[in-house]
């Protein structure tokens, strides 16, 4: 149970008991709801009765005992977890500010990611996931019970307030991701993080295909249409379907059997001044590389085996899970 559920539970408790200690004294004793309040309130605080609004009759007398040993019980769990409830959380909130603080202050290279909506919650849980480190920016207070399931570093606030860009490190952020449901607050918000760091990567999300070209303007690196992927999705599963089929196939995170992977050559590495024949990536390491995007941008589709790889080359291999993460290695500097 949730801090919210226990407090309106205790809270849930006093009332009704106070309710059945007010109905009983009106009804027995004819009391005016003013004086049954007193009295209720009298006898349940334990402060000693004397009389409370006037003389109880007989069947007053009883009631007012049935009150005192049921009452004042639920009266004393109720309000000593109400109490808990409200210390502990404040004692959470507190404890929770302090944690995200420091957090924030030690966060390096990492993504700000603004809005959890539909869109924001599946990029937060892949990053999670795959060990990225990110804070979540939001200004819906409902969001909180999603964090502190899912654990998220979070600041409640608007993505496109400067000073929550800040908070959140911008500075010495990699990259922003704009996921708000706003087209008008995602460009808002490119805009303020690109002035705040210009060497900040930013991918942000369009709901309009007018959008795009002002997110462009604005600054992103990289704007993505859910709806327009989503439509071109569907058509080529009518055109295409078997290339649909293994793309999914391919990038399925439960697949062990086949996986698409993006590798940097560091310095360092022993691929780097070699050729792709010399390499012998496909004969040794049993992995098909697709394509190379060399350091500038520029895309080298099925490079022939004369390609000469390069430091900061990016490759796009394709191989089984084990062979991709033993070639991996090959691409960090030789220890």
């Amino acid at each position: 149970m949730n801090l919210p559920q226990k407090i309106y539970r205790y809270a849930f408790i006093l009332i009704s008991i106070l309710a059945i200690g007010m109905s009983g004294f009106m009804y027995l004793e004819k009391l005016s709801f003013v004086e049954a309040l007193y009295t209720t309130i009298v006898i349940l605080s334990t402060v000693g009765y004397s009389g409370g609004a006037r003389q109880l009759d007989p069947s007053g007398e009883l009631f007012a005992v049935f009150m005192i040993v049921i009452g004042i019980g639920f009266v004393t769990y109720s309000a000593g977890g109400l109490f808990k409830a409200i210390i502990e959380g404040e004692l959470k909130r507190t404890i929770g500010r302090f944690r995200v603080t420091k957090a924030i202050e030690n966060l390096k290279d990492h993504y700000i990611l603004c809005g959890l909506g539909r869109i924001g919650s599946i990029v937060a849980n892949k990053l999670k996931v795959n060990n990225i480190p990110f804070i979540a920016i939001d200004k819906d207070p409902d969001i909180l019970n999603l964090i502190d399931k899912n654990e998220y570093l979070f600041l409640q606030g608007d993505g496109t307030d400067e000073e929550i860009l800040k908070r959140a490190g911008i500075e010495k952020a990699k990259g922003l991701i704009a996921a708000m449901a706003n087209d008008s607050d995602n460009v808002y918000t490119v805009l303020t993080a690109r002035d705040l760091n210009p060497s900040l990567h930013i991918i942000s999300r369009a709901g309009e295909s007018t959008s795009i070209s002002k997110l462009y303007k604005a600054g992103a690196n990289r704007v993505i249409s859910p709806y327009i992927i989503g439509g071109e999705k569907i058509a080529q599963s009518v055109i295409k379907p078997n290339v649909i089929d293994f793309m999914e196939f391919a990038t399925a995170e439960t697949n062990f059997e086949l996986k698409i992977e993006e590798l940097m050559i560091q310095e360092g590495s022993e691929l780097n001044g070699q050729t792709v024949e010399q390499a012998k990536i496909r004969q040794l390491h049993d992995i098909t590389i697709i394509a190379v995007r060399k350091p500038h941008g520029e895309f080298v589709y099925n490079p022939s085996p004369h390609f000469l790889l390069s430091k900061n080359d990016i490759l796009i291999a394709v191989g089984h899970p084990e062979a991709i993460e033993k070639f991996e290695n090959l691409t960090s500097p030789k220890e």
